[in-house]
Formats: structure tokens, sequence, C-alpha cells
């Protein structure tokens, strides 16, 4: 076993190569090699699954007249059936880097979707190429990339310029600019509270003692409406007032009997009121007066008698 692993070994002195018979290669020019199955394949004729990775001893020949871009050969391989010994050929695609089934098997895979992968693939090669050889297209290129490139450099700058204001800010002053932040959407709330309150509160006019209460007008059909409807209300209330004083001025005639007649001074000033005495009051007057003057002679008479019959 030790001479398998020499390094170096020996030749005698009478060695000839050209003495040594050459291997005669078969006349169809395969050659037997260990190979393994690259996809797997579905027998045709038991229907039997050959898995991918399975070993097969496999004859290997160059197929004729098969050449990839005029330089790559295509190899072509035979195996056989595990199950019922049917031959199965395949060969190598370099278009799309796999394998094709020839005959004896199907593939797993749709080979209607391979050929269509291959054919878009060869139509974006050709594009690029067009492309590349297409000045314009190149100076689109070249003017697209400038541009990214202007935007790239805008926003590092900007990124630049915004790490140096957080830089000079300090604590102090971002924990005082948050406080102040927060002040103003207070105050604001509290601005927004105050003039609902006021809109939601109704005043007493002083003129017709009625309320109002401000109101959002959307157009002059309902101003019109309002002011139609206050002034109703004062209208009413000043018949009210009216009505009131009526109601109680017969009694304070009972008290007083005298009629006062208002007159306006000519300069606008206030109005004078001078008592007036009605017929009645003065018939009444004229009999008190009598009546008192008959009481008089009355008492004198009187007194007189008792004074006289003292004296007798």
């Amino acid at each position: 076993m030790a001479e398998r692993k020499v390094i170096n070994k020996h030749y005698p002195d009478d060695f000839d190569p050209s003495k040594i018979p050459r291997r005669r290669r078969p006349a169809n020019g395969q050659i037997k090699v260990r190979t393994m199955l690259p996809m797997t394949l579905r027998c045709a004729s038991c229907g039997a699954y050959l898995g991918r990775g399975t070993k097969f001893n496999a004859r290997k020949e160059d197929a004729a007249g098969e050449r990839y871009l005029g330089a790559i050969q295509v190899y072509r391989f035979y195996i056989r059936c595990t199950r019922c010994a049917a031959e199965i050929a395949f060969k190598t695609d370099p278009a799309s880097s796999r394998y094709a089934v020839e005959s004896g098997a199907t593939t797993c895979r749709d080979e209607g979707a391979l050929q269509r992968e291959v054919l878009g693939k060869r139509r974006r090669d050709d594009g690029e190429e067009a492309a590349a050889g297409d000045a314009m297209a190149a100076l689109e290129d070249r003017a697209r990339d400038g541009k990214r490139e202007m935007e790239a450099d805008a926003a590092l700058e900007e990124a630049r310029s915004l790490s140096v204001r957080r830089a000079g800010v300090t604590p102090e002053q971002l924990l005082e600019s948050l406080m102040n932040r927060g002040r103003e959407a207070q105050r604001q709330e509290l601005e927004r509270a105050d003039e609902a309150l006021v809109k939601s509160v109704g005043f007493r006019s002083s003129s017709t003692g009625c309320v109002v209460k401000r109101i959002e007008e959307d157009n002059d059909e309902d101003e019109d409406f309002f002011e139609a409807c206050l002034a109703k209300t004062a209208a009413a209330d000043r018949q009210a007032r009216t009505k009131q004083a009526q109601a109680v001025s017969p009694l304070l005639a009972i008290v007083s009997r005298k009629r006062r007649r208002v007159s306006v001074a000519s300069d606008g000033k206030a109005p004078i009121h001078h008592a007036v005495t009605p017929p009645e009051a003065r018939a009444s007057a004229g009999e008190a007066k009598a009546s008192n003057g008959a009481l008089q002679v009355l008492c004198c008479s009187y007194g007189d008698g008792s004074d006289n019959h003292d004296e007798s």
C-alpha cells in the first residue's frame, strides 16, 4: 500500500513509452463516465421518477454539428431507467446554463417557460447592446446619472446642515422650546373656551327689555327674520306695559280727581304740568265750602246761647 502514495515513481533505464499500446476509442466516439442527474426525470416507458442527484454510469459523446456560439461543444449523455432499463438521452444547453432532455423521459419543469425565459434574456441582451451603441441614449443616461448625483449631494448637504443646527442647540434651549410650545397651545385652548362661553351667554337689551343672544348669521334672510322677531317682541312688551298702566290709573283717579294738562315748552325743554279742576270737582268744592260755613254759624250760635245761659 505504501507504493501508491509515493511522490516519485521508478522508471527503469530500458523503459520505452512508444512500446506501450494505445487505448482504442469506440468507433462512435462514446466514453463511459460517472455522472449525476442534474434534474428530476420521469421515465416515459414505466412512469418511474428518477430523482435529482441520482448517480449513473452514462455514455458520453459529442453532439455532432452542435456548438454554442461556434466555440462551446454540446455533449450528449445516455442513461438507463432503474426500473425498466429504458434508454434516456439528454444533452447540455449552454444557452440557458441547463440540461435539455432529448428522448426517453420528461422533466417536471415547463420547457416552454424555460424557452420563453431564454428568449427574453436574449432580447434584453440585444437591447442593451443596441442602447450601448446609441449615442443619444448614452447622453440621456449621463444626464440622468448627473441629476441623480445632484439630488444625492443636495440631500447630503441638507443632512449636514440639520446636523450642525442640532449640534448648536443646547438641552436647555430644547426644553425651553418645548415648554413654550406647550404654553402657546394652552393659551389658544383657553381663548377658544372663552369665545365659546361668550357666544353661549345671552344679554338683556336696555331699550326693549328682552334677551338678545348673538348667533351666527348665514345670510340676509335670516337677519331680516330675526329683526322682525325682535320688533314683534318689543311691540308686545310695550302693549303689555300700556295695559298695566291703564289698569292702575283708575285707582289713582279715586285719590285725586285733578287732571294734569301737559304742555310742551317752545324751547324744547322738559314738559310743564298744569293742574286742571273738572266741573264735578268744582261743584263738590262749593258744596263743601257751604257746609263748612253753616257749621261755623251753628257753632257760633251754640256758643252764644251757652254764654247767655250762664249769665242768667
